[in-house]
């Protein structure tokens, strides 16, 4: 950093701006050269998050608009919406959209490294992000998991645009620092290291990285000091997630890898060649206790709905394959495999997977659905979930009953598995051997 950036103080607490926006009395964050204040939109009766430059230099103040300004031509539902662009005491500030959600680096250190569906699902969000960035020819250069929120509706927000550009754009190309990194190492992609030329799959690279850490709790690129570090995501051979978590599906851990190319053309050419391994495995999601809402949100009631919308004539996303005849036969011999082998969680989700598999070829009504979400419900009781087996054998039970009729002989063996189960709860019946948990698990 140069002699001549001094740090201020921009403002004071409960400072009133334009006659609107009170701050509160202690500021939300500091980020490098910027303070963070919540406050309140009075004109509005709304939260915001006001944003400052907290020092003098030239060059800080001209990043920090351009961010606010690339911020706001970025109009994805995965980035923070800016409300307004103002100045206090000589110091510009920005008014944003209030987050309401955790830290992706904050949830791998609460929770640990993230269910496997779940880091298809906040990668899945970001590749959409990136793909409309794009579109744009904008740049962010930062993409980290402390650059991204999980909200409590699953939805996920990309944010710090502070290095952003548009090369082909000189209104938003240049940004000048002299002295810091224009990024973060580990996850800063080899070109930016070297000061090279930066084109959308330098973000790429950092949602390799991002995907890495989610999926290991550990960066990909974490040496004892920043030049070992350097060497290693400049030279090194990119690390597999899964040597380090083995269960890691065989598309995800090969996009890892890609991803962390060192040269660029290594990489997948578009955001939208991630999405579509990524889409796939964003499925059973499990709860994450203290971060989501435990009911459906009114974000993921009408996501749910948009994302039946067919994609229009020569979109860049492809909609998602459906398997062949072959590979359900091999996924479901698969799934047999690992219930044999103890492996009951990833059973269940194989099971559920190739209900959801069929059900869009052939309806919820089909039988072999019918029998492949009976199938993951039972192997719960293995997992010793007693409770969650129950309500889905129900749930399968209604579906059942409404298609088939009340006597029909499969709804007869259900309705009698359901009311044993209950008994067995109840304490009456020792639990079956089948349904039994492995004693090593």
């Amino acid at each position: 950093m140069t002699a001549s950036v001094v740090m201020l103080s921009p403002v004071v607490p409960s400072t009133s701006l334009k006659d609107r926006y009170r701050l509160a009395r202690y500021p939300l964050a500091h980020k490098g050269m910027s303070e963070v204040w919540p406050a309140h939109d009075a004109l509005l009766d709304r939260p915001v998050i006001v944003k400052f430059v907290a020092a003098t230099d030239l060059d800080l103040v001209r990043r920090f608009r351009r961010e606010a300004l690339l911020t706001a031509r970025l109009d994805h539902p995965g980035v923070p919406a800016v409300y307004d662009l103002g100045e206090h005491a000589g110091h510009p500030y920005s008014v944003l959209q209030k987050i309401n959600g955790v830290a992706l680096s904050d949830l791998v250190a609460e929770h640990g490294p993230l269910p496997i569906g779940w880091v298809a699902a906040i990668g899945a969000q970001i590749s959409s992000v990136l793909l409309a960035a794009q579109q744009l020819g904008l740049v962010h250069r930062d993409i980290k998991p402390s650059n991204a929120m999980l909200e409590p509706s699953g939805a996920v927000k990309v944010l710090d645009f502070g290095l952003a550009a548009i090369p082909d754009d000189d209104r938003y190309s240049r940004i000048t620092q002299s002295g810091q990194a224009l990024g973060t190492i580990g996850y800063m992609a080899p070109e930016q290291i070297l000061g090279q030329p930066t084109d959308h799959r330098a973000d790429l690279y950092g949602l390799g990285a991002t995907l890495f850490d989610l999926l290991t709790g550990s960066p990909p690129f974490d040496d004892l000091t920043t030049m070992t570090t350097v060497r290693q995501q400049v030279a090194a051979t990119p690390p597999r997630p899964a040597t380090l978590r083995p269960e890691t599906p065989a598309a995800l851990d090969d996009l890892v890898h890609a991803l962390l190319a060192p040269t660029p053309d290594d990489r997948p050419d578009s955001a939208a060649d991630v999405y579509r391994v990524l889409a796939p495995l964003a499925a059973n999601l499990p709860p994450i206790p203290g971060v989501l809402d435990e009911s459906v949100t009114a974000v993921q009631a009408y996501a749910a709905i948009v994302g039946r919308t067919p994609p229009h004539h020569g979109a860049t996303v492809a909609p998602v394959r459906e398997p062949s005849d072959v590979e359900l036969e091999q996924a479901v011999r698969q799934a047999e495999q690992m219930q044999a082998a103890g492996e009951f969680r990833a059973a269940a989700r194989q099971w559920r997977r190739l209900a959801e598999h069929r059900a869009r070829q052939h309806g919820d009504d089909d039988p072999q659905v019918f029998d492949l979400r009976l199938r993951a419900a039972r192997t719960h009781l293995a997992l010793g979930e007693h409770d969650r087996a129950v309500r889905q054998l129900t749930t399968l039970l209604e579906g059942r009953e409404r298609v088939d009729g009340p006597e029909h002989p499969a709804v007869r063996e259900l309705r009698e598995e359901i009311a044993r189960l209950s008994a067995e709860r109840a304490g009456s019946l020792p639990l079956p051997q089948q349904y039994a948990p492995d004693a090593d698990r």
